[in-house]
């Protein structure tokens, strides 16, 4: 995968969350960051926009090396389409903002090396496991939140 000199893949993950509108993924949209749709084989579970596809459609575009990153949900998969990365890179000004669970975080740093992830976390919590492979990368960067700090 291709990214543009001047754009930027940053994915947003962790155990942290506000509905703010000065979180940072707020503020990065604010910035010129666009979201990328998300494929669902079922329901969708977060507020990015989503398409839906069957079963089968999903195995079809993983097989032939389609998707960028997925996981399963239950009994339902949902992910990320590379050409979706690659229609997101075109129209934006800035870049790509992934915020997603940190498997699929992990999936996209592999896939695109010059991503960058953002983990939110209360200091007292430890880093997922599912991210050791960035952290080794030097893609992870750690916030530590008070979640009771508004």
């Amino acid at each position: 995968m291709i990214v543009p000199a001047n754009k930027n893949v940053v994915c947003i993950t962790g155990s942290v969350w506000s509905g703010s509108h000065s979180a940072p993924r707020w503020l990065l949209l604010k910035d010129g960051f666009v979201r990328p749709t998300w494929f669902t084989t079922g329901r969708r579970i977060y507020d990015a926009e989503y398409v839906f596809f069957s079963e089968g459609k999903f195995h079809l575009h993983n097989y032939e090396h389609e998707v960028l990153a997925y996981i399963k949900y239950g009994r339902s998969f949902m992910g990320i389409l590379k050409q979706e990365i690659d229609s997101v890179l075109d129209k934006s000004e800035r870049g790509a903002l992934i915020v997603g669970p940190q498997e699929m975080v992990e999936q996209i740093a592999g896939a695109i090396p010059r991503a960058i992830v953002f983990t939110l976390k209360a200091k007292e919590m430890e880093l997922s496991p599912h991210l050791d492979k960035a952290k080794q990368r030097g893609q992870l960067h750690r916030s530590d939140v008070d979640s009771l700090d508004p």
